[in-house]
């Protein structure tokens, strides 16, 4: 059913591409962020991320050049220059990342040629991401800055070691306990196959680390890494690309499995083995929450791919999802949607209502038509934004940026075979401890 209201709805503003900017310079130690802009962009973007992450602050990466008025009408590329030089000798980073908004890149046509000047003086790379308005999104922008080191760092000829995968598109968003979990739990399941995880695109490590990506014969793109899918391929010589779903509910992990093992040049039935191995310890389990779970309705609110993951892996419970808001903005993409869901052979009956980037009062009267028509929603998967304001109609399960109520100081993770479980955990506490 259309809704004749959402046309005119205000959306959520999460600052376009240039919070995706700051999230991912947040996810390099040793990276420092040149906000090449006018007046109020450090603010709005830092706030955004001091809820979500306890662990870490992020306040003194960021750094204002400084245009005003006056460098806006005499060019603000000089400025650039004396401000990053400065900086450099105090702070001495491994990266800097200058960004710019639309203000500046209507009025200042010099700071290419000032980012030139500056590669040429500094030691460190230096890599120049625009951030035009609000367009985009905080996937975008994060995707952006993967793209860019990918043109930019240093990356060896060869093919790379047979048994070593890196892996690009990785979603680091702070440093609490998922991440770390989540890490781990990735290089035991490709250990488990024979394989050895290397750089991983971005995971809390600094630009070394990064650069280890030349030691990988094989490249494993996550759909978060699709933005720099083509500048790696331009730089991987004699190495193997390819696309793997994120690895999350049985059906993900499996499928990441099967095309990494299969891109590496692994035996299939040294991967089955391993599956077999990991189903037989870890589907009992997650049998024992399914049983209490079957027949329960959920929505997803998440970004698009995500969302999708999401929604399998509840499939694959017995719990049906009539509804699935799609919320990355410009990117939202319902095509992208139902592609994963055929990649990871969904169930036929999961054929949810998507909603594009719905506004967050549109997104709400939607969920409350399917209670009113289909039944009770017994669970909602999504992020900070609309946790809030659902929290009093249904449980909610916070996952991904923003998470600001779900916090972890205890390693948890959310993928692979371990992350399904406790995936599950999370669904049952939910709905248990407020039925």
């Amino acid at each position: 059913m259309k809704d004749p209201i959402e046309p005119f709805e205000l959306r959520d503003v999460d600052s376009g591409d240039l919070f995706g900017i700051f999230l991912a310079v947040h996810a390099v130690p040793g990276a420092v962020m040149l906000l090449h802009t006018t007046v109020g962009c450090k603010f709005k973007t830092q706030l955004q991320l001091v809820s979500h992450d306890w662990f870490q602050e992020s306040h003194n990466q960021r750094l204002w050049t400084g245009v005003d008025d006056i460098r806006l009408i005499q060019g603000s590329g000089e400025r650039l220059i004396q401000f990053a030089t400065t900086w450099y000798e105090r702070r001495r980073p491994e990266l800097f990342v200058v960004s710019t908004n639309a203000a500046v890149d209507l009025s200042a046509f010099d700071v290419e040629q000032a980012v030139r000047q500056l590669r040429d003086r500094l030691p460190c790379p230096v890599l120049l991401v625009r951030a035009p308005g609000t367009a985009g999104s905080v996937s975008r922008g994060y995707g952006r800055v993967l793209a860019a080191l990918a043109e930019t760092l240093p990356i060896e000829e060869g093919t790379g070691d047979p048994e070593e995968a890196a892996v690009v598109g990785y979603g680091f968003d702070r440093y609490e306990m998922e991440h770390p979990a989540n890490l781990a739990e990735m290089r035991r399941i490709l250990r488990g196959i024979g394989l050895r995880m290397g750089s991983t695109w971005l995971s809390g490590e600094g630009i070394g680390f990064l650069q280890e990506i030349s030691r990988a014969g094989t490249w494993l793109v996550l759909p978060e890494g699709r933005w720099a899918r083509a500048s790696l391929d331009r730089r991987a010589g004699a190495r193997r690309v390819v696309d793997v779903p994120l690895p999350l509910g049985f059906a993900g992990t499996m499928a990441f499995l099967r095309e990494a093992g299969r891109c590496a040049g692994v035996p299939g039935d040294r991967v089955e083995a391993f599956i077999d191995r990991e189903l037989q310890r870890a589907a009992p389990l997650a049998a024992q929450g399914a049983r209490r779970l079957a027949d329960r309705r959920a929505a997803v609110f998440l970004p698009s791919r995500l969302a999708a993951s999401v929604a399998v892996w509840l499939a694959e419970l017995g719990v049906q999802v009539p509804l699935a808001g799609l919320t990355d903005g410009d990117d939202a993409d319902p095509e992208a949607f139902r592609a994963i869901l055929d990649r990871l052979d969904a169930p036929p009956s999961l054929r949810p209502e998507v909603l594009a980037a719905p506004s967050r009062d549109g997104g709400i009267r939607a969920l409350e038509r399917e209670m009113a028509q289909g039944g009770p929603i017994h669970l909602v998967v999504g992020t900070s934004p609309w946790a809030g304001p659902l929290r009093h109609k249904v449980p909610v399960v916070e996952l991904g940026y923003p998470s600001t109520r779900q916090h972890w100081v205890y390693p948890v993770p959310f993928l692979g075979f371990n992350g399904a479980v406790a995936l599950v955990q999370r669904f049952l506490d939910a709905c248990t401890l407020y039925s």
